[in-house]
């Protein structure tokens, strides 16, 4: 994951725990949703990627490989994704496909408002 964007991940996560009460959400619970989300369409990847490219100036910074929490579907779905990009020559790339993603899953986010809070049902 590209640092930047791992920092604007973090940035909202910080406001939903505080606008939705909610202390336990963390990375593993934005990336699953950003993996179960993204379409496996290889053009839908490239797309993403030139939004990437282009949020940096086209000068991608150098990241790293990140181990977070998925659910089996989520992991199953990263898979799938990778397995996509390989196909179509587009391989070695999966740091910035899953930034790329993240990058726009953050847009939808910012565009939704904050969380809410929470409401649970009386316990009687």
């Amino acid at each position: 994951m590209v640092p930047q964007m791992w920092q604007h991940l973090l940035n909202r996560i910080s406001e939903d725990r505080k606008s939705s009460g909610n202390r336990e959400l963390a990375r593993g619970h934005y990336m699953d949703i950003v993996m179960l989300e993204a379409p496996l369409d290889i053009d839908y990847f490239r797309e993403s990627y030139g939004e990437l490219v282009k949020r940096f100036g086209g000068q991608l910074p150098k990241g790293g490989k990140t181990t977070i929490r998925l659910s089996p579907e989520g992991a199953e779905k990263h898979r799938a994704i990778k397995d996509v990009c390989d196909a179509e020559g587009f391989s070695r790339k999966g740091l910035f496909i899953h930034s790329a993603l993240l990058l726009g899953f953050l847009a939808k986010l910012k565009d939704a408002g904050e969380l809410p809070m929470e409401e649970l049902p009386p316990l009687l």
